[in-house]
């Protein structure tokens, strides 16, 4: 929820078919190569950054809500060509009247969000290689940044539009030095550090979804993804070695892997965003493809909420398109639409 339009961008991984890694970051995986610097000019044109002391609260003036909205068929393809005739927005079971409506295709603001710790030996082939596949997938307007976490969130490249600066903070992560993971903590670092941007943007996360030693809890993190204007989209590492060794696995071994993907599928859907769960590095190009094709294909749609009272409460949203024949075959398409569930309104 906001007052100003924050938008999707984010992101974290995938398979890079055809990238040039294996021309020059992989020739340096495992050293610790220190970031370009920064020109003021450039400073200046670049997101808010990734501070430590920035401050993030989710409370709101609730005299307008935006949302960033995806319509997608029953294939998962994004549905383009909706007017606001086509969209009913309800909040807490109350219609409510769409004030502003566009659809989007701004630049995206990314934050490649990386699991790094030794978890399962994870990592050339399934870190860094997807994770510079999708970095590989961006445009030139696109904005993001690298932060890797294990015990704690390290920014290892800071929002740039240089794939470069991007591809040197893969190049500075090191062989994994923890087995302890700290994704609750990270996920609200990286949401409430993306708080302050505007524009299109999203969290691209790459975790097994355990949490061993964080702060936060997966309630605390579950409501900020609630009330954030920040789409996650996650992808889960520990489907592979799920599948090769679930007939070892005991009773609680299992019911621990299903906590686990069910923390990453709960963090996207709560926030509008989706969840893949591959199972070979061959699926990764399609998963940043599918992200990339559902982020530039959003709709922008705001209203302002006939409750004006800020209770501090959850008040939920539900976004509706009538069934429509997208693929011109006669027959009405049921279609899936997502968006964040709703806010917080907190006196200010």
């Amino acid at each position: 929820m906001r007052l100003k339009r924050f938008v999707a961008a984010a992101a974290l991984i995938v398979l890079a078919v055809g990238f040039s890694l294996a021309q020059g970051p992989q020739k340096n995986v495992g050293k610790n190569i220190p970031l370009p610097p920064v020109s003021e000019e450039e400073g200046q044109r670049r997101p808010r950054e990734l501070a430590d002391d920035d401050q993030y609260a989710l409370s709101i003036d609730v005299n307008l809500v935006e949302l960033d909205v995806v319509v997608t068929d029953g294939r998962g393809n994004p549905v383009s060509g909706l007017v606001k005739e086509h969209f009913t927005i309800t909040e807490d079971k109350v219609k409510q009247t769409i004030t502003n409506f566009s659809p989007t295709d701004s630049p995206m603001t990314v934050v490649l969000l990386i699991e790094f710790g030794d978890t399962f030996g994870y990592y050339y082939d399934d870190v860094v290689r997807p994770a510079a596949g999708f970095i590989n997938s961006l445009r030139e307007e696109d904005w993001a940044a690298v932060v890797a976490y294990d015990i704690r969130p390290t920014i290892l490249a800071d929002f740039t539009q240089n794939r470069e600066e991007l591809f040197g903070g893969l190049r500075r992560l090191r062989f994994p030095a923890y087995r302890e993971t700290s994704l609750f903590d990270a996920v609200a670092f990286t949401l409430e550090r993306m708080g302050n941007i505007d524009g299109k943007k999203a969290i691209f996360l790459l975790s097994t979804g355990f949490d061993t030693i964080s702060k936060k809890s997966y309630g605390q993190v579950l409501k900020m993804a609630e009330g954030s204007d920040t789409m996650i989209y996650s992808v889960g590492m520990a489907q592979l070695y799920r599948t090769m060794y679930e007939d070892r696995m005991g009773g609680l071994q299992r019911i621990s892997f299903l906590q686990a993907e069910n923390v990453l599928r709960s963090l996207a859907n709560a926030s509008g965003g989706t969840y893949f769960f591959p199972r070979f590095q061959g699926e990764y190009r399609s998963i940043y493809e599918t992200v990339s094709a559902n982020m530039r294909n959003q709709y922008s749609l705001g209203f302002v909420p006939t409750n004006q009272d800020k209770d501090g409460k959850l008040h939920k949203i539900k976004i509706e398109v009538p069934r429509l024949d997208v693929n011109g075959d006669g027959k009405p398409d049921k279609l899936k639409v997502r968006h964040k569930k709703g806010y917080y309104a907190r006196p200010n």
